[in-house]
């Protein structure tokens, strides 16, 4: 059952003493169920979150967000360009805790505003640049998880595995993905501070800035492509691309080796952990919708070119730069909650005509034959009369006996490759 308004403002009251509460309302932005949340203002207009957990398992993940929040300190907090929220107080509560956090001012990010060259795009990256170039000693110091590539590869690989053996996930993306894990050159990365959870639901933009991120439960040293990874096929390519754009060029080039193959194949380990959610719990509606969602991911990917996520085996697989880049420009999401969206029409894509060929300089015309037995080839320049023969070519035309212009003379030249060949293999070039 679901805590009135009032029933939080008065919990935020004997949590922080002093509080005159003057307007409180419910919080629903950005919550799943976990929680019963409201906002409360007091006389000095200072705003404050109160969020009351509806299970043990929320309440644990409530903890572990406010040991994020306290490794976050001041010093911390001013290398980052956006606000990270700060435990203002607590309160218990019928077996838990009530527990209140300051406020951040903004709306929750819509990713279908995202675009190409709206500022909140770029500014996306570059807050992102900023959370993985924080130390990491701080993250060490109050014994967040510390997660280096290996153990990242191999987690990935068990949601594979366990996938792979419900038997409803399609064969080529089961063999997309462990060629991506077999991929020893993509787990190469310098584990980084990030956020771990990220998603629409935790950042917050205002004025086309980010303001805010929300939910740090997951704060740890690991993968930065972790922190991409709601962003693929879910946001416009076009936005996609910006938002590494910011990134890349606020962190260096460098750091956006593999990132980008790491963060879709994470977005579509996501999808795989739905089907296991609803295998485990044996919810066959959850289970029916990964799997239209694994198929759809599918087909989404099929002979896209910018979604690979390992190089290809053989040069004749790689596309050409006009067909890698036409092959998802009408891309966009088109999903439920974390499905991946649709294949744009590539049906419809006409072949460019060939070049003309344009003749320059004149050509030698090499006359080659080939036999079982020998190799004839000669070289017939313009003007050209064999040795000791001052003929003119319509004298010479005149004297062959069979009608063949410089039948003899061609004999004479002629190059025999095979010198092993019988005399009774003659051939005329």
């Amino acid at each position: 059952m679901s805590r009135s308004p009032l029933t939080l403002a008065a919990l935020a009251t004997s949590a922080i003493p002093g509080l005159e509460v003057t307007s409180v309302a419910m919080h629903t932005a950005g919550t799943t169920g976990d929680y019963d949340s409201a906002v409360v203002a007091d006389d000095q207009n200072r705003h404050f979150i109160i969020r009351v957990p509806n299970s043990p398992t929320a309440y644990r993940h409530l903890e572990e967000e406010l040991k994020s929040l306290s490794a976050l300190s001041a010093g911390i907090r001013t290398r980052l360009p956006f606000q990270v929220p700060s435990e203002a107080g607590r309160a218990e509560f019928a077996g838990s805790a009530a527990l209140i956090y300051t406020y951040i001012p903004g709306v929750l990010i819509d990713i279908a505003d995202l675009s190409q060259t709206s500022p909140a795009t770029a500014s996306l990256g570059r807050a992102l640049a900023a959370l993985h170039t924080l130390p990491t000693g701080f993250v060490d110091d109050y014994g967040l998880p510390h997660e280096h590539p290996e153990v990242v590869r191999e987690r990935s690989r068990t949601i594979i595995v366990r996938a792979e053996k419900t038997r409803l996930v399609p064969r080529a993306l089961l063999d997309r993905w462990l060629a991506a894990i077999d991929d020893d050159g993509l787990w190469e990365f310098e584990p980084t501070v990030v956020h771990g959870e990220l998603d629409d639901q935790a950042v917050l933009i205002e004025a086309d800035e980010v303001s805010g991120v929300l939910n740090w439960g997951g704060l740890r040293i690991s993968d930065p492509a972790l922190d991409f990874s709601w962003l693929m096929h879910s946001a416009v390519l076009q936005a996609v691309d910006a938002v590494f754009d910011a990134y890349g060029s606020a962190r260096g080039e460098g750091a956006l080796k593999s990132l980008r193959r790491r963060a879709t194949l994470y977005a579509e380990l996501q999808v795989a952990k739905w089907l296991l959610h609803g295998v485990d719990g044996d919810d066959d509606k959850i289970t029916q919708d990964a799997k239209h969602m694994l198929q759809d991911l599918a087909d989404l990917v099929d002979g896209n070119y910018r979604l690979l996520l390992t190089d290809p085996v053989f040069e004749a697989e790689r596309p050409t730069a006009d067909a890698a880049a036409g092959s998802t420009d009408d891309f966009r999401a088109e999903r439920g909650a974390g499905a991946a969206a649709r294949p744009a029409d590539r049906a419809g894509a006409a072949a460019q005509p060939n070049e003309p060929i344009v003749m320059t300089e004149p050509i030698e015309i090499v006359v080659e034959e080939e036999t079982d037995e020998v190799v004839v080839a000669e070289v017939i320049e313009d003007g050209e009369i064999a040795d000791g023969d001052d003929r003119s070519e319509t004298d010479a035309d005149e004297a062959d006996g069979d009608g063949s212009p410089h039948s003899a003379a061609n004999e004479e030249n002629a190059t025999i490759v095979d010198d092993d060949a019988p005399e009774s293999s003659t051939a005329r070039a």
